[in-house]
């Protein structure tokens, strides 16, 4: 059975968009996973993957990390229900995922910033702590993300337009049927449903409707993880 590492806050919450991305891309596949829950400070249960950061798998002999590189495996050793289509949903998936890597990841993580710092393990606090203050030069998450909010909720809603350009047409960023670009955006949306009350999407946003129909898939997998 396939391993997957993924990253655990307290009280069993599983915010991490990329691991997100792997468990919809498993389930996809009609795979079954034994779940490993790793926190930040427990780096040493993906030391055989030369790997700092989740998500990994173990598939058999096989360790892949990177959720990009966990969707070409998945794709690759179970020729079932495609991940990618097609040759044009491929390319259309790697630009997806580099856009939800950075644009929309990037405007997410200040929003939240407080909130995840509330939610870490407590054995791993010092560890976020230090790692998210060094990289912002602050340690007061809670100021840093209400000055995120009063800045910036307005522009990111903005920045999500070419997806709703999209689902404006059809119900899922990959046509009729959900595939490997839905799941990539609907991880970046996850990391705040799985931490915060800060609701991102206005009721009337096309994008509400179809992360309705995401939540909804797979005996709604994701709606029933654990919240804020």
């Amino acid at each position: 059975m396939i391993t997957l590492y993924d990253l655990v806050f307290s009280e069993d919450r599983r915010p991490s968009p990329f691991c997100w991305r792997t468990k919809l891309a498993l389930k996809h596949k009609g795979l079954d996973w034994r779940d490993e829950p790793t926190g930040f400070t427990e780096k040493q249960k993906i030391a055989f993957a030369n790997s700092i950061t989740v998500p990994v798998i173990h598939d058999g002999t096989k360790v892949i990390k990177d959720s990009w590189a966990i969707a070409e495996h998945l794709e690759a050793a179970y020729p079932g229900k495609s991940l990618f289509p097609n040759d044009a949903t491929h390319a259309y998936a790697r630009f997806v995922n580099g856009w939800a890597d950075t644009a929309v990841n990037g405007a997410v993580f200040p929003f939240i910033l407080g909130d995840l710092a509330e939610r870490v393990r407590p054995q791993d606090r010092a560890y976020f702590d230090e790692s998210r203050g060094k990289r912002l030069g602050t340690t007061d998450f809670t100021a840093f993300q209400a000055k995120a909010r009063e800045k910036g909720i307005a522009s990111f809603r903005t920045a999500l337009e070419p997806a709703r350009r999209v689902l404006r047409g059809q119900a899922f960023l990959s046509g009729e049927t959900p595939a490997y670009p839905d799941y990539i955006l609907f991880g970046s949306l996850m990391w705040p449903h799985t931490i915060s009350p800060l609701e991102l999407l206005e009721k009337d946003d096309v994008l509400y409707a179809w992360r309705e129909r995401m939540f909804d898939l797979f005996d709604g997998m994701a709606r029933k993880a654990k919240g804020p």
